[in-house]
């Protein structure tokens, strides 16, 4: 909850005092600060240090997603099989969703994958050869 203070005059003494009031809010966020916010209220309560493991992370958003995926085919199924009414806003989201998706093949997110691995890599080798020559030329500094 959200509070905000007003002040109150007309108390003993001359004193003037405060009243807290609620605040409607709502708070907002992209999809990746869900992510990390997820990510960092399943370390709640625990004294482990985080482990950004990047394939790990990928497993479990695409667990998340199967689950939200099996929510939506049971809700359709049911609809198809006249058990529940049909929701037209639902139906609206969920065909701006299914167009929403692009159309690629298997090939070209498997060639996206890794060259995005290999961007990875590329900038810790050079991070590695960074440090390296740093390291030299504090030696050298040294020596001089």
């Amino acid at each position: 909850k959200q509070w905000i203070n007003a002040e109150y005059g007309g108390v003993k003494n001359g004193t003037e005092g405060c009243i807290f009031t609620p605040v409607p809010h709502e708070i907002k966020g992209s999809e990746a600060d869900q992510v990390c916010l997820k990510f960092f209220q399943g370390l709640k309560g625990t004294r482990k240090t985080p482990n950004f493991n990047d394939p790990e992370q990928i497993v479990h958003s695409c667990d998340d997603m199967m689950a939200q995926i099996n929510v939506i085919l049971g809700y359709v199924k049911q609809v198809s099989a006249g058990e529940i009414p049909m929701d037209k806003e639902i139906g609206r989201q969920l065909m701006e969703v299914v167009q929403s998706i692009p159309n690629l093949e298997s090939d070209t997110i498997t060639n996206m994958l890794n060259s995005h691995m290999q961007d990875l890599l590329a900038v810790e080798y050079l991070t590695y050869l960074t440090r390296q020559q740093l390291a030299i030329g504090a030696r050298i500094n040294q020596i001089l």
